[in-house]
């Protein structure tokens, strides 16, 4: 059995030779898990070893010359509290027994030696130092679990416009801290925006140790906010662009997740601190325009009206209807630029003119290419959640770009389309004479793969190119047959059949009669 957390060291003490090098010789020490058996001949070199060496397990004698075993264990007891004794004696006293039990002893084994009673009593100890290891690691768990909980406490109470100072005074003290003569409180907010199967404690982790220089707490808000409030003197203001500047090269850094952070104005009381963690919220607004990897101090900015050239929103509607894609480019640029200037001005302000683009732009689709959309409304509402869910400027931006080049490319792919339709069915017109035209052939004339050019026909015009070849070929016939001259074998040879009685099934599929019977309705006409 092995030691999980760590691999063990045991030192025997015994002032008889024989007996040390016999126990370390017969028992299979590494299939227990133990790495390292040192030896010591007395009670003082024990102690000198257990010094310079980490001491897991002693197996020691009673009675030795100098300092016995009994006094030995005592001192380990007290330096090395975790440390496990087995003692070993050829005399079992009942007072022996009463140490033993008092020195929480693990094992007592009566000389001479036997093997299997020192790996029972190795295995004990083992089997103790385990369960004492994993109960300090659930004691350490609780107390950082019990320390977050209290965090989070005291950062929702600082949060509140109305404090509960009773709550903040408690939470603190039990946290071990006293920030009520400080003189600023300073709240900063981070948003993180990362793939589902990220850990954003991970992220929490780092920004903690930026933020390790200065008292603060931190809370997790919920899985894309972070939040902590720092309290500082103004002695400690270096500290604190220190942290900034730490936060910050993270934040520029950081490639794997999509993150910005903002240091709200600092108030001098902490019963005032949500008012720093507004500002923070507010300022954090403006990312919109600045984008991710950045970290920003908040400044007092006076919010303004959006100022926006209408002439450039009828310019980009001109230019869509018109079908000149450098212009719509230009006026997409040229509004960008304007907005993003206006760093000011509300976010939804800001949306609104994309919102208004897109909307316009999808009109034009369903007028242009008879897309079969859902309703002005429900469309809309779509419209109006995508917006809403963009975080940035330039992704309102990259988004119109996208939409505007699909809409640009549909109608290349229509002229493309349309083109191909006329090339089908202008070489059916010329070809169906040929008894072998097949499908394969056309497709080839037209530079497209029959699964292709069949799709597309099939989705353009209703039907298939094969329907399209018989439409032609009987409206062929019909004319020939109107001609008294032309006898029935060469009707069907000349529009592509070379059997007639096969010809005479089509013809009657597709016009309702037999060719004779079609010849004397027609012919004296």
């Amino acid at each position: 059995m092995f030691w999980g957390w760590r691999i063990l060291n045991i030192l025997i003490v015994d002032d008889e030779e024989v007996t040390i090098m016999g126990i370390k010789k017969l028992v299979k020490w590494e299939q227990i898990g133990v790495a390292k058996v040192m030896d010591a001949s007395s009670g003082e070199e024990a102690l000198i070893k257990s010094e310079t060496e980490r001491v897991d397990i002693i197996i020691t004698d009673i009675r030795m010359t100098g300092m016995n075993g009994i006094e030995l264990a005592k001192s380990i007891r007290k330096e090395y509290p975790s440390c496990q004794i087995i003692f070993m004696s050829g005399y079992i006293e009942n007072e022996y027994l009463k140490e033993a039990i008092d020195l929480e002893v693990v094992g007592f084994i009566e000389k001479p030696i036997h093997v299997k009673a020192i790996e029972g009593a190795v295995q004990k100890a083992i089997t103790k130092l385990e369960s004492m290891q994993f109960h300090m690691e659930v004691r350490h768990q609780m107390n950082l679990e019990n320390k977050q909980y209290l965090m989070h406490k005291l950062a929702k109470e600082l949060i509140e416009p109305v404090a509960n100072r009773e709550e903040i005074q408690r939470n603190m003290k039990w946290l071990g801290i006293d920030w009520k003569d400080k003189e600023y409180i300073c709240a900063a907010i981070f948003t993180v925006k990362m793939e589902e199967n990220k850990d954003i404690e991970k992220v929490l982790c780092s920004l903690d140790y930026c933020f390790s220089e200065i008292e603060h707490i931190h809370y997790l808000k919920d899985t894309t906010h972070i939040i902590f409030f720092i309290a500082y003197q103004s002695y400690e203001e270096e500290a604190l662009r220190e942290v900034v500047k730490k936060s910050r090269n993270l934040v520029s850094k950081e490639k794997t997740y999509q993150i910005c952070g903002v240091f709200g104005l600092a108030t001098n009381d902490i019963y005032q601190a949500y008012r720093s963690y507004e500002s923070a919220v507010i300022y954090l607004q403006k990312f919109f325009y600045f984008g991710y990897h950045q970290v920003r101090c908040c400044i007092k900015e006076e919010e303004k009206k959006l100022v926006f050239d209408e002439t450039l929103m009828e310019s980009f509607i001109d230019s869509l209807k018109e079908f000149k894609r450098e212009q719509t480019y230009v006026c997409m640029e040229r509004i960008y630029n304007q907005l993003r200037s206006q760093h000011t001005v509300l976010v939804s302000s800001i949306k609104g003119i994309y919102f208004k683009l897109l909307d316009y732009l999808y009109e034009e689709v369903n007028r242009s290419f008879y897309c079969e959309y859902d309703s002005g409304n429900v469309r809309r509402g779509i419209l109006l959640e995508k917006i809403h869910s963009i975080d940035t400027l330039t992704e309102c931006k990259e988004y119109l770009y996208e939409q505007v080049e699909e809409y640009y490319q549909s109608a290349e792919n229509l002229a493309v389309n349309n083109k191909s339709i006329i090339d089908i069915m202008e070489f059916i017109n010329r070809s169906y004479r040929n008894a072998d035209l097949s499908v394969g052939e056309i497709a080839n004339q037209v530079y497209l793969t029959p699964n292709y050019m069949m799709m597309l026909f099939k989705k353009k015009m209703g039907k298939t190119v094969l329907q399209y070849l018989t439409e032609v070929r009987m409206e062929a016939a019909k004319e020939l047959l109107e001609d008294g001259r032309v006898k029935l074998s060469e009707v069907a040879l000349k529009v592509g059949f070379r059997d007639s009685g096969y010809f005479s099934k089509v013809f009657r599929r597709y016009v309702g009669v037999s060719p004779s019977i079609y010849r004397e309705k027609n012919y004296f006409r």
